[in-house]
């Protein structure tokens, strides 16, 4: 792409600044073929009803039809349906392969060409020619972008054999133009190359103050009454012109009005010359710009003040043309990227960009002056020591004072470390994912591998009970001590590994939710009996129901591990006091869950960490636990939208309070 926008910009430059529309389409087909990586490049022109083969271009090893008169008899013969399109300024381009034409097929083929793109060439809407643009070695794709901007260059060649031929034809009848251009801001002068005589429009002379007849037309009077800054560079122009080492004949130059001020002067010549090309004259126009030079000088001050600023600020401001070369560069550009900003002018800025991300920042800058929004974007950028940096840049367009963007300005930052450190969290933040996968895998490994054991003894224990029973009851009552304490570290150890589970599953967002309706009036009831029949049989715990039933949405499993994590330590923390209680209040846009307990409480100092992993409170030593309890109940009452509200004092007891939506989203 960077090769193709290159080749356009080379082009469009030859044409027009080359000296003849010959030379300038010579040159113009090289670049192009080469810049496109075609293999043949050429023009067909149409003359006479006849179309002629010509500026062609070969890549290495490719066969020239330059001057092949069998070819201009096929295409006269062959090409009507495609003259059809090219004339209603159509791009044609495709595969041979594809084509339905069997004598295009055939024409294509005999020339060894696989793909093709056909550019019209019009001159005042009539089809001159078309630039043909051959691939032989491979089936070329053009995308959209290549064949809108070869369509439009070939606009341009017939914008300049338009403009070659009218000044062509132009000879004589430019004297006539002095009786139209009378009413006119465009003042005629003409200048004789033989006496250095001039000869001026009425109207010339009131523009510096005089009339025909108080102006001396000699070389010396115009040298006397032009600015002494102007003199030097007008007299060298006009030699460079006369000799043919410029091609226009054209500027500004600022001269004496009559009333001794100076007025600044727009000129335009055109030489003429006799029938063996010897200069004679020159027929001009002059026209008063004073007031836009003015203004100009204004906008000079202004540009000198903002480039002062954009020198002396550390971010690199630059402005850029609409095809994305540098018109303007601060100062700063060197520091960060090495280059002088002289250097930079006129290239353009997506040749520097990182090929990764060039695809990215040229459809960014095209949305910029499309949609005509204020854009940051961040990429790599190649320094003068072909090392890349990030950069951050913004843009914003530039509008001239019909609102149509004319270029773009941007502000550029060296971003590098930024980008280091966010790369350096990001690389931290996947080591700690992958450890907290790790710790979850063998948490769950670890799980697994302790429950068969786990098993074993807990079902030995048992087996040892049975097996006691034809002792002496002393024996057997010794014997159920022991059993019983290997029986209470199990459900201990089992109770540990199946929280380590849970915690190890939400830790590494293994956990999903299965929202469904449960009515929680029965849902608590048969939870109780199911988890804490054991309890039930030596204490009690009371069900409270507040307020009008409603239907709660919910993870039935979540609210399950919440729940007997809570009513489980209401019985742990508590035994030898009052049965706990359980309140449920069915509030208008919430519903409320109270477990509460009047046993040993939590010392005050100690709250603030009742919901961390593995922590528990220093008057618990003597209550097996595994201090994950409240840390899963705080995960998964989060899970599901939920908030925890505690209230508890040291040996009078604890309530938990769980507030809940009724609807999941």
């Amino acid at each position: 792409m960077k090769n193709h926008l290159l080749g356009i910009s080379i082009a469009n430059h030859v044409l027009l600044k080359g000296p003849s529309v010959e030379v300038s389409l010579n040159t113009c087909i090289e670049v192009l073929g080469e810049s496109h990586e075609v293999d043949r490049c050429y023009i067909l022109k149409i003359e006479k009803d006849c179309i002629n083969y010509c500026y062609e271009w070969c890549n290495s090893g490719i066969s020239p039809f330059l001057n092949n008169s069998n070819l201009k008899r096929e295409i006269c013969n062959e090409f009507s349906e495609i003259l059809a399109k090219l004339s209603n300024d159509e791009p044609i381009y495709g595969c041979v392969k594809d084509c339905n034409n069997a004598s295009f097929s055939r024409i294509m083929k005999d020339r060894n060409v696989q793909s093709y793109l056909f550019t019209p060439i019009l001159e005042n809407s009539e089809l001159c020619g078309w630039i043909g643009y051959e691939s032989c070695n491979d089936e070329k794709k053009w995308d959209n972008n290549q064949i809108v901007s070869l369509h439009l260059l070939a606009k341009n060649i017939g914008i300049r054999i338009k403009h070659d031929k009218i000044f062509a034809n132009l000879g004589d009848d430019l004297e006539c133009f002095n009786f139209y251009i009378q009413g006119s801001q465009y003042f005629i002068w003409e200048l004789d190359l033989k006496t250095f005589t001039t000869t001026i429009s009425h109207k010339w002379a009131e523009m510096i103050g005089y009339n025909t007849t108080g102006i001396v037309n000699t070389h010396d009077f115009w040298k006397k009454n032009i600015h002494l800054d102007d003199i030097d560079r007008l007299e060298k122009e006009l030699k460079d012109y006369i000799l043919n080492k410029a091609v226009y004949y054209e500027g500004i130059f600022r001269i004496k009005h009559k009333n001794g001020q100076f007025i600044w002067i727009k000129y335009y010549g055109l030489i003429k010359k006799d029938n063996s090309g010897k200069p004679i004259k020159i027929i001009g126009t002059h026209i008063n710009v004073n007031e836009i030079k003015e203004k100009e000088i204004q906008l000079q001050i202004s540009e000198e003040k903002f480039k002062f600023i954009a020198d002396h600020n550390s971010d690199v401001i630059c402005q850029h043309n609409i095809d994305g070369s540098y018109r303007y560069v601060s100062n700063s550009i060197k520091e960060i990227l090495g280059y002088e900003p002289d250097e930079m002018l006129d290239k353009i800025a997506f040749y520097f960009i990182h090929p990764d991300d060039f695809r990215r920042v040229l459809n960014a800058y095209k949305k910029c002056i499309k949609y005509s929004k204020y854009r940051i974007l961040t990429y790599r950028f190649r320094k003068k020591d072909n090392t890349y940096i990030w950069l951050e840049t913004a843009s914003k367009n530039i509008l001239n004072e019909e609102n149509v963007v004319v270029g773009v300005q941007t502000s550029s930052r060296d971003v590098s470390e930024r980008i280091k450190s966010e790369k350096k969290i990001k690389t931290a933040l996947k080591k700690e994912r992958e450890i907290s996968e790790m710790k979850s895998r063998f948490g769950a490994m670890a799980s697994h591998q302790f429950r068969t054991p786990l098993t074993v003894i807990y079902s030995n224990a048992e087996l040892i009970d049975l097996k006691t029973n034809h002792l002496d009851k002393e024996t057997v009552n010794s014997i159920e001590n022991i059993t019983s304490r290997i029986k209470k570290e199990v459900d201990r150890m089992t109770e540990l590994m199946n929280n380590i589970l849970i915690f190890g599953k939400y830790e590494s967002k293994k956990i999903k939710k299965e929202i469904k309706k449960i009515n929680l009036n029965i849902y608590i009831k048969t939870l109780i009996n199911t988890y804490f029949n054991k309890e039930l049989q030596e204490e009690k715990i009371e069900i409270i129901i507040k307020g009008e039933k409603k239907v709660l949405h919910t993870d039935e499993t979540l609210l399950t591990h919440i729940l007997t994590n809570l009513i489980s330590n209401a019985f742990k923390y508590s035994a030898g006091k009052s049965n706990p209680l359980i309140i449920i209040t069915y509030l208008e846009k919430e519903i409320e869950i109270e477990v509460i307990d009047y046993g040993i409480g939590i010392p005050e100092n100690e709250t603030q960490y009742l919901f961390t992993s593995f922590f528990r409170a220093s008057n618990t030593n003597t209550i097996i636990g595994s201090g994950l309890g409240l840390a899963i109940v705080k995960q998964f009452t989060d899970f599901l939208k939920g908030r925890i509200k505690l209230k508890t004092k040291e040996n009078f007891g604890t309530t938990i309070k769980l507030i809940f939506p009724y609807e999941q989203k």
